[in-house]
């Protein structure tokens, strides 16, 4: 499930990979790999916080926080940057 969700949000959220990495706390090497190989291990501290992190992104996809539209790419990072904050601050799903 948290695969099709990770899908969603990367085709709902106009967010680039880059970017993506900076929301989840992780590389875009790692984005790159969850997309093309395979998703965090399950029950990892790594992929509780992406379930979270993910939920949170579709949330603000439904909301239309996400896509940006057109903004400058100052105010796109000015953004990012305090998505990343309130993002890596969530508490980690159960296991």
């Amino acid at each position: 499930m948290w695969t099709q969700d990770f899908a969603r949000v990367l085709k709902g959220s106009g967010l680039r990979r880059v970017e993506l990495a900076t929301l989840y706390g992780v590389s875009r090497q790692t984005i790159h790999y969850w997309v093309t190989v395979a998703p965090p291990r399950e029950g990892s501290y790594l992929e509780r916080m992406a379930r979270v992190i993910t939920a949170a992104l579709l949330h603000a996809i439904t909301k239309k926080i996400l896509p940006f539209g057109a903004v400058s790419e100052d105010v796109r990072a000015r953004r990012i940057t305090a998505m990343s904050r309130t993002l890596q601050s969530l508490k980690p799903a159960a296991k």
